[in-house]
């Protein structure tokens, strides 16, 4: 679905990413070498122990450098998404007429064969949504210029090209490929019927599950219509066969006991301390007896040094992520055994990059490390009694 942009959109799209990598992989660690020489032992001594990671942020940002480096960020990104807003604002008629033209182009084929797409005009969207613009995208996830609207996908999957620039894979699917080909491994005797993503957005991670169970039928959900118009028209052109539906995370309209496996990636530090068991409880539902859910996300706090862990507080505090400093605090399996899994049918693990060991890429320039998170649980085999 990407349309190529002009030789001048193309050098500031080169410009948003060379500048975003310099920040991240030149400025931003000289700056650990700033706190453990000269920040950390006044710091460790006014305490009296070692500090934590919202002592470490804080102290940080009474240094220039650290401040220099968030407004950097802070305008490296408003400036990425500006630059690919902007392509895709020139593009939106042509991006419009090309998801109608895939989407429809399906006359031979079952709707079970060419994938289908389910919209609900009438389906509220979050607060933790609507509230801000999360990571700066203008307009939200959900945002919608007119009928048929594809923009907040296309923005989405462009920015995260420039921003990604192939350290992802070329679609921008290595985590789903790598985490699909992990649950194959981990679960060599799991053969899923039915899959489901929440929040799937324009489907990056939800189509290599697809490919990785070809005889299971995959189904994603999200809020924002324009991204799965797009969602759709992307897995069309790819000529992947998967199901669309417009739909909340917390309260979907599928029936229970209805997937074998249930997941999510990058999703739960976008919504609300409120919303998170909520959609534990949703899985949980919707989970036959013996199915498994997974959550990939950046690692939780308690998975980091502080000093790793207080490097978020940009993110925090610069990129409309509020919801992060609650959400890796969480203690996840309490919540998802709340939920109604066992506990000892959990277990936390990184899935290693299928990208990065195949092509032998620098796995500073994958985001996750060359390695993505997730913490994982299974329903018992046991339907329980209802009383």
């Amino acid at each position: 679905m990407l349309m190529p942009g002009t030789h001048e959109e193309l050098s500031r799209e080169l410009f948003c990413h060379s500048l975003t990598n310099f920040l991240e992989l030149d400025a931003r660690p000289t700056l650990r070498s700033l706190y453990e020489t000269a920040v950390e032992p006044p710091l460790r001594t006014r305490l009296g122990r070692a500090p934590e990671r919202r002592e470490i942020a804080a102290a940080m940002r009474q240094r220039p450098e650290q401040r220099a480096w968030y407004a950097l960020r802070t305008q490296a990104q408003k400036m990425s998404y500006r630059v690919c807003d902007a392509i895709i604002a020139r593009q939106r008629c042509a991006l419009i007429a090309r998801a109608q033209h895939l989407a429809g182009n399906a006359v031979a084929e079952s709707a079970l064969e060419r994938g289908t797409l389910s919209l609900n005009p009438g389906l509220p969207i979050p607060r933790y949504l609507t509230a801000l613009q999360i990571h700066q995208m203008p307009g939200g996830y959900h945002r919608e210029l007119g009928p048929d609207d594809v923009t907040a996908g296309a923005l989405f999957d462009r920015q995260m090209t420039v921003n990604r620039l192939g350290s992802q894979g070329v679609l921008n699917d290595d985590p789903g490929v790598s985490l699909a080909a992990y649950i194959r491994e981990r679960h060599a005797d799991f053969k899923p019927k039915r899959i489901l993503e929440l929040g799937c957005t324009v489907g990056h991670n939800l189509l290599p599950f697809k490919i990785a169970f070809p005889d299971a039928q995959v189904h994603g959900i999200d809020v924002s219509a324009a991204c799965l118009r797009y969602a759709h028209a992307r897995a069309r052109a790819l000529g992947v066969a998967v199901h669309f539906h417009q739909q909340d995370a917390e309260s979907t309209q599928f029936e229970s006991g209805s997937f074998d496996l249930v997941f999510t990636r990058i999703l739960l530090h976008e919504t609300s301390r409120a919303a998170v068991p909520r959609i534990f409880a949703e899985c949980a539902r919707l989970l036959k007896p013996g199915g498994l859910t997974f959550h990939s996300d950046a690692p939780q706090f308690n998975e980091l040094d502080p000093y790793v862990a207080s490097l978020r507080d940009w993110d925090i505090r610069c990129n409309n992520e509020p919801f992060m400093d609650g959400y890796y605090d969480m203690a996840v399996e309490e919540l998802l055994t709340s939920a109604g899994f066992e506990r000892d049918a959990m277990y936390r693990a990184f899935a290693p990059s299928c990208f990065v060991e195949k092509s032998g890429a620098d796995p500073r320039l994958n985001r996750a490390g060359g390695r993505y998170f997730l913490i994982a649980a299974r329903r018992s085999a046991v339907t329980p009694v209802l009383r």
